[in-house]
């Protein structure tokens, strides 16, 4: 049955509209778009006359096209997708990090000097700067000679494109003062660019939160101290929200924190976080390992941080301690170790973060068959995340000398030569990767990149040599 509102726009009456509709839902996740038709189809309105099209089944076939019709998908969800951010939304959420979050990770990483952080959903980029000047200013001599490392991925790439520049209109400081905004931003006519120092440590990639598994070791996506996904999941059914609460606490290292938006937070659905209760935000963090009681305890800052907490509030922080006890990570350890490894032991030490036992199974891997790319390749990814960047691209290239068409291995040289600032050694490997992905059929997936296919390859490679040529 049509109802007024669903007949605002022609498209709606379209009898393939439903099926369109169908569609792109399970392709992106919106289910936001479930119950506003006519917001949908005034949408794909504007996509028909740009594509020469003007009916919902051609449209649905196009967008079925393989290579053709991803790049349709990622102009429509331009138009699906809403980027309204600005640096330092919410600012309760700011001071939580501040003097919670930030504080107690800081405390917990201080042997390995790493701290990893995930913006989920990130727009055209002001979370993630908004973190990078948080750390910069706030934290800059307690983190002097850390790795530190801030990913933020979305499903929309003309966002990603934006943030990559680091360039914003006046609208994204509406909450930023005007002292902080010149004191990190450079005037560019009527846009503000980011001062470089802000920009290190801070990378954005192409990610679907519904389509792309993670957590994911060769898509960069595991073991984060702090993962940030804050109005994207409103975009969402309930069922999906509750399968990425779930991937996202399997993101998490033991003591890691997730911040989410203030409309988002159900009890039910962070059943296996404990829930931290700051003044005028809800956090959620990973139990360390124990098993805490059921009831309300006090969850207390390091005392060093103790006064600057009491200064913005003499509210107390009290966690409903809800989480079960998780299997013991050793067990996992002594399991792996009892038996002749395999590359899928390595990828399950370094989803749970376990770095240095990843670190041990590589090296018994190559102690068996040292002329295995695939091995020498799994390494580099784990010594890349323990911040040992030479060796990871010692072992890297050992990967591509044993197997010169290891597309992946290619890729991931780029990546760390990128890091490393070598611009010339980075654009030729991604140029070495686009030749062997013109070889292969677009819609083939890569064995150890969790159904990345070679398009997607071909388009993340063309982003990074785009951003080298124009630095």
């Amino acid at each position: 049955m049509i109802t007024r509102s669903t007949v605002s726009t022609p498209i709606v009456l379209d009898p393939a509209f439903s099926q369109l509709k169908e569609h792109l839902i399970e392709s992106t996740g919106l289910a936001y778009y479930l119950d506003k038709d006519s917001d949908l189809a005034e949408r794909i309105s504007r996509r028909l006359p740009k594509v020469g099209l003007s009916d919902c089944d051609s449209y649905l076939r196009l967008l079925r096209d393989g290579e053709n019709g991803e790049v349709e998908l990622d102009e429509l969800i331009a138009e699906l997708t809403i980027g309204e951010t600005y640096f330092f939304r919410y600012r309760e959420q700011f001071e939580a990090l501040k003097y919670t979050v930030l504080p107690d990770l800081i405390a917990r990483n201080r042997t390995n000097r790493r701290l990893r952080i995930w913006s989920a959903g990130c727009a055209t980029g002001a979370e993630a700067y908004s973190i990078a000047i948080l750390l910069k200013r706030e934290f800059l001599g307690s983190l002097a000679g850390w790795d530190v490392s801030i990913i933020g991925t979305d499903i929309n790439r003309a966002f990603l494109s934006r943030a990559r520049t680091g360039e914003f209109e006046e609208w994204a400081f509406r909450s930023t003062p005007d002292d902080l905004k010149w004191a990190c931003f450079q005037r560019a006519g009527n846009r503000w660019v980011i001062n470089p120092e802000y920009r290190e440590g801070v990378g954005f990639q192409y990610h679907n939160l519904v389509k792309h598994p993670f957590p994911s070791l060769v898509n960069n996506l595991s073991s984060f101290d702090l993962i940030l996904c804050r109005n994207a999941m409103i975009y969402f059914s309930r069922e999906i929200m509750r399968r990425l609460i779930a991937q996202f606490h399997h993101c998490l290292v033991d003591g890691g924190w997730l911040l989410v938006g203030h409309a988002e937070p159900s009890p039910e659905l962070f059943t296996a976080f404990e829930i931290v209760n700051a003044p005028g935000a809800t956090l959620f963090r990973r139990g360390a390992g124990f098993a805490a009681p059921i009831g309300q305890t006090e969850f207390e800052l390091p005392s060093a941080w103790m006064e600057s907490f009491r200064a913005v509030s003499s509210v107390p922080v009290i966690v409903p301690a809800r989480i079960q006890a998780e299997p013991v990570a050793a067990s996992v350890e002594d399991a792996v170790f009892s038996a002749p490894p395999q590359l899928s032991d390595v990828r399950l030490l370094a989803d749970q973060g376990q770095w240095e036992n990843a670190a041990r199974c590589s090296q018994k891997l190559l102690d068996a068959d040292g002329l295995n790319p695939r091995a020498h390749f799994y390494y580099s990814l784990v010594l890349e995340q323990m911040g040992l960047h030479d060796e990871a691209e010692r072992s890297l290239r050992r990967a591509v000398y044993l197997d010169r068409s290891f597309t992946l291995a290619h890729y991931y040289l780029g990546l760390v030569l990128q890091k490393k600032s070598d611009r010339r050694g980075a654009e030729r490997s991604f140029e070495n990767v686009r030749t062997l992905v013109r070889k292969m059929d677009g819609d083939v997936t890569f064995e150890d990149a969790h159904e990345i296919t070679a398009h997607d390859l071909m388009r993340l490679t063309e982003t990074h040599l785009e951003v080298l040529r124009r630095s």
